[in-house]
C-alpha cells in the first residue's frame, strides 16, 4: 500500500483517524502528497443559503444553477434553505458527516464561518466575496461584483426617468449591494447628469424585510423617484407591493417602474411594471469551480462579469423605448472593450463618498 496515497484526499473524517499514521509516514520521508495530479471524485455537492430557495431572488438563483449544474454533471446536490445568519457550523458538520465533497455558503454573512470550518475540516468550500481568504485545494471565491451589469442599469434609468428623479433601494450594504450601487450610479450620471439620485437603506441585514421594504419605497416614490433600483431578496417584494399600489389607475406615463437584480420576477406581480434586471448567472462559476476541484487547481477566484455573461441585464420590457436598448448595446460592448471602466467599491464610505461625488446634495 502506498502511504501517500492513503494519505491524500480523504474526507475530514478519515483524516482525523489517520493523522498518527501520515505523521509517521511523513518522519519516513513519505509524506503525504496534498498536490496530486490525481482526478479528485466529485459526486456530492452542498449549497447553503440564508433565506428560502423561492424567493425569485438571491437564495433561489444560487440553488437553482447548482441543482442544473448537478444535472448536467451527474451530481448529488443537497440544498439547506433558511439557514439565516447565525452561525451555520452544526449545518457545515452535517454535511461534511454526510459526505459532502464541496459546499458552497451561499451568502456574504458566511464569509468567517465557512472558511475556518474548511480549515478545520479538510472540506472544500465557496464563499461569496471574500477573496483574502482563497488556499490552495481549500476555499474558492466567488465574486458577485456586478458593477458593470449595474452599470447598464443605470443607463437605462437615466434615459427612461420622465422626472429626472431616481431611487436605489437596498436592503443593507454588503460588498455586493454596495458594488452594484456604485455601478447604477455611474451609469446614470453618464446619460443623465443632472438627474436626483434618492438612496435609501432598509436597514441592517434587512434582507427579507417586506413591511419596511414597502415603507422606504413608498417614501421614495413620494419623493419624486419614477424609477426604482431595489435590491432586497425577500424585502424586494415589499417594493413591489409599494410600486404596484402607487400604480393602479395610473396611466402609463405615471407610473414608477421597478428595476430588480439577481433573479428574474417578470412572472411575478412585478411583471407589468419591471423595467429589467441584473440577473446573476452562477452555472459558468460553479461548473468551473467543480471541474478545478476535480483536476486539482481548486481555490481561486471567480469573477462573474459582463463578458462571461455571469452578469447581465434581463431582456427589457415592452415598453421600454428602442432607442434605450440600442444605447445599452452600444455600452455593453465599450465596457467588455475595457473603454468604459466602471468603479469597484465594495465598502459602505466608498460608496457614499462616490456617489456625493456624482451627485452631491
Amino acid at each position: 500500500m502506498n502511504p501517500q496515497s492513503l494519505c491524500s484526499n480523504k474526507p475530514a473524517t478519515w483524516w482525523r483517524a489517520l493523522v498518527p499514521f501520515c505523521l509517521l509516514a511523513s518522519g519516513m520521508g513519505l509524506a503525504p502528497n496534498f498536490g496530486s495530479a490525481e482526478e479528485t471524485t466529485v459526486d456530492r455537492v452542498a449549497i447553503v443559503t440564508p433565506a428560502s430557495r423561492t424567493n425569485q431572488g438571491w437564495d433561489q438563483q444560487g440553488v437553482d444553477n447548482l441543482v442544473e449544474v448537478g444535472e448536467t454533471l451527474d451530481i448529488e446536490v443537497e440544498v439547506v434553505e433558511d439557514a439565516g445568519y447565525d452561525d451555520i457550523t452544526p449545518i457545515l458538520n452535517d454535511l461534511a458527516s454526510d459526505g459532502t465533497d464541496l459546499i458552497v455558503c451561499h451568502a456574504s454573512g458566511y464569509q468567517t464561518v465557512c472558511p475556518e470550518f474548511a480549515q478545520e475540516s479538510g472540506i472544500p468550500v465557496v464563499v461569496i466575496e471574500n477573496p483574502g481568504a482563497v488556499m490552495d485545494d481549500l476555499i474558492a471565491d466567488i465574486e458577485t461584483q456586478a458593477q458593470e451589469a449595474s452599470f447598464l442599469a443605470g443607463v437605462v434609468a437615466g434615459l427612461e426617468t420622465r422626472s429626472g428623479r431616481v431611487a436605489v433601494v437596498v436592503s443593507g450594504e454588503p460588498p455586493t449591494w454596495n458594488y452594484m450601487t456604485v455601478g447604477f450610479a455611474e451609469g446614470l450620471h453618464s446619460v443623465n447628469p443632472e438627474a436626483t439620485l434618492i438612496y435609501q437603506v432598509i436597514g441592517e441585514a434587512a434582507y427579507d424585510d417586506a413591511p419596511n421594504a414597502k415603507r422606504v419605497t413608498e417614501s421614495a416614490i413620494a419623493a419624486g423617484a419614477d424609477v426604482v433600483f431595489g435590491m432586497g431578496d425577500g424585502a424586494s417584494f415589499g417594493m413591489i407591493q409599494a410600486i404596484n399600489e402607487h400604480n393602479q389607475d395610473l396611466e402609463p406615463e405615471e407610473q414608477v417602474w421597478f428595476i430588480d437584480v439577481i433573479g428574474d420576477k417578470s412572472g411575478s406581480d412585478a411583471g407589468q411594471h419591471l423595467l429589467t434586471s441584473v440577473l446573476f448567472d452562477y452555472r459558468g462559476a460553479y461548473t468551473e469551480l467543480i471541474q478545478q476541484l476535480r483536476e486539482g487547481s481548486f481555490g481561486e477566484i471567480h469573477t462573474m462579469n459582463l463578458e462571461n455573461d455571469g452578469v447581465r441585464l434581463l431582456p427589457f420590457a415592452a415598453f421600454a423605448d428602442p432607442d434605450t436598448v440600442e444605447t445599452v448595446d452600444a455600452v455593453r460592448v465599450q465596457i467588455v472593450d475595457g473603454d468604459i471602466v466602471v468603479s469597484a467599491i465594495g465598502d459602505a464610505d466608498g460608496l457614499r463618498e462616490r456617489l456625493d461625488e456624482l451627485f452631491p446634495h
